[in-house]
């Protein structure tokens, strides 16, 4: 009788303990790697969101930055010997007297050239060897720097995009190039526009 309780008494095995141990550690390591695994591909996602929230503001700002110069290249004007992206004050006939520029809306042609000349103005204009309005715009005209410098430096008082930079340079033809590149990347470009201003199909 003896034997056989001792038969049927079985100690807890130290070798099960043992185990257990390992099992729990095996359990938490897998737990840290999946958590750690899961904390990377939320933080990319998180990286990828900033930069995309990033390049759509970018671009709606070089939008808004071409929108801007559209309208300084529709309001660039010579009409009253000096070229200027802004409307002119004195036009049509003051005091009786018809003064070179004949309108300060862009939507008439009349904007952009000198309809005559003053003789009144004694002054030879800026870059010009002429006190005449008309000659001295087909001086400008015929100086491709000295007629888009103005027109340039209009553009670059332009404050400038968000996430990007803007630089300019005067081509050929009376083009202004204006390009812009992406401040978080590298400064790749990523637009590159050619604006020439509506004054320039006035020129001779």
């Amino acid at each position: 009788m003896q034997t056989l309780l001792r038969r049927k008494f079985v100690p807890f095995a130290p070798k099960e303990r043992g185990s257990s141990i390992v099992e729990a550690l095996v359990l938490s390591g897998m737990i840290t790697i999946v958590l750690a695994s899961t904390a990377s591909i939320f933080t990319g996602i998180s990286r990828r969101t900033i930069s995309t929230q990033q390049q759509v503001l970018m671009q709606a700002s070089i939008d808004d930055n071409i929108r801007q110069i559209k309208t300084l290249a529709r309001r660039y004007t010579c009409c009253s010997g000096v070229c200027t992206v802004t409307p002119p004050t004195t036009f049509g006939v003051v005091g009786g007297v018809t003064q070179p520029c004949a309108t300060n809306n862009p939507l008439d042609d009349r904007y952009y050239f000198p309809q005559v000349d003053l003789a009144s103005t004694t002054a030879s204009f800026p870059n010009t060897t002429t006190s005449s309005e008309p000659i001295a715009v087909e001086q400008l005209c015929a100086n491709n720097t000295n007629f888009m410098t103005p027109f340039r430096t209009a553009v670059n008082a332009v404050p400038q995009p968000v996430n990007a930079t803007r630089t300019t340079a005067i081509q050929a033809d009376r083009i202004l190039r204006v390009t812009f590149t992406d401040n978080n990347n590298q400064n790749r470009q990523v637009r590159v526009e050619n604006i020439i201003p509506q004054m320039a199909y006035f020129c001779p």
